[in-house]
């Protein structure tokens, strides 16, 4: 019995993580008459994985909970509450719940769990084989053009953004920001960059992170650059014998940032509008009503409220938990991630990462991260 419900934990996975290839599941979905199915399938992934956890339970399995975890279930209770007071529809509910509260429901229980080694390297497969592909069909963006692309693969193109479709191809600079399979720029960054992280920590897996690597790249998206950047100073400066070596490459180190620095600003990477333009939006375009300590508009921004303008992304995870949740919500979220990956460092590093760069970008609002970075809290069972 315990082997055929670990299969069911490893199948709402598999659902959830084909869930995140866009344009892939369109064109399943569109073969079969009906490509607005597609969005089901996350919602279908995550419930066999909540499926799994409550036979779990009917067969008396114990969740362990600390006083944090007891704070943070009790808080979104409340917010859960005022959600369904907020919103007028399942939609509405749905996207409100699934972009501030879902996330830490599935880190509470895949960090209690064990998965076995050859099951997981299953599912590292099915990641490794999806980055390949997202790199072949990124460069094909650069082969066929963005218009021939898009036409290839969902039948018409719409630049920048497809408002039906919600698929989105633009430009950086003289690069071609394209959706891959998944159908959003950001969101191929975002599951390059977990993707990363996952194959780091499997020995079998390790080196194939080069192609997770290079994903990264090419999606051009900075907030992710940002996110590994701060990844790997952190693992530099919190390593003591690398102190002692900073003395000696400070020297060269300033020569090669000033090396590096040339290109990026040319390039545009070192622009800081897109910032002061995020700003002034948060400054004078956020027209919800919000308390600073409890939030309360929950299910008023976001994904809940498309159609809206501004108010519907934020451009900001921390705006969002802010308006939604207030201080009091992130202080408890910040905790509960803490809390959870007390024996890590190197998990620690991740989290830490991820907070800095979700101040520039709605983050929960890409579904590869709702689905890979639960999994970074799941243990391999050798």
């Amino acid at each position: 019995m315990k082997y055929n419900l670990t299969k069911l934990l490893f199948f709402g996975i598999l659902v959830q993580v084909v869930a995140t290839q866009g344009i892939i599941t369109f064109n399943l979905f569109e073969f079969f008459g009906n490509w607005e199915l597609k969005s089901a399938l996350h919602p279908i992934g995550v419930l066999i994985v909540l499926t799994y956890y409550g036979l779990k339970f009917v067969n008396g399995a114990v969740f362990k909970y600390s006083m944090i975890d007891i704070l943070v279930l009790f808080y979104f209770v409340i917010c859960t509450f005022i959600l369904v007071y907020n919103v007028t529809d399942t939609s509405g509910f749905l996207f409100a719940f699934r972009e501030v509260l879902l996330i830490y429901i599935l880190v509470f229980l895949l960090e209690q769990t064990s998965i076995p080694i050859h099951l997981w390297r299953k599912i590292l497969k099915l990641l490794y084989i999806l980055v390949l592909l997202n790199l072949l069909f990124v460069f094909l963006t650069y082969i066929l053009g963005p218009a021939d692309y898009m036409k290839l693969l969902t039948g018409r193109f719409v630049w920048p953004i497809d408002m039906e479709y919600k698929f989105k191809i633009s430009n950086y600079y003289i690069f071609w920001r394209s959706p891959g399979l998944i159908g959003e720029t950001a969101a191929v960054g975002h599951f390059g960059l977990l993707c990363y992280f996952l194959f780091e920590e499997d020995e079998v897996y390790r080196k194939k992170k080069v192609f997770a690597f290079l994903l990264i790249l090419v999606a051009f998206v900075r907030s992710v650059y940002l996110i590994f950047l701060f990844y790997y100073l952190f693992q530099f400066f919190l390593k003591k014998k690398n102190l002692f070596k900073l003395n000696i490459i400070l020297p060269y180190l300033v020569g090669l940032v000033i090396l590096v620095a040339i290109p990026l600003y040319f390039f545009k990477f070192l622009s800081l509008y897109s910032i002061v333009a995020r700003v002034n939006h948060w400054v004078n375009d956020l027209e919800v009503e919000f308390n600073l300590l409890f939030g309360g508009a929950i299910g008023n921004v976001g994904g809940a409220a498309r159609g809206v303008g501004f108010v519907s992304t934020l451009d900001s995870y921390w705006l969002l938990m802010l308006v939604s949740t207030g201080l009091i919500g992130i202080a408890l979220i910040v905790l509960f991630l803490i809390e959870k990956a007390n024996n890590n460092q190197r998990l620690k590093i991740i989290l830490i990462s991820f907070l800095i760069g979700a101040f520039f970008i709605t983050i929960t609002q890409s579904i590869p991260f709702l689905v890979l970075f639960p999994l970074l809290f799941l243990k391999k069972e050798l």
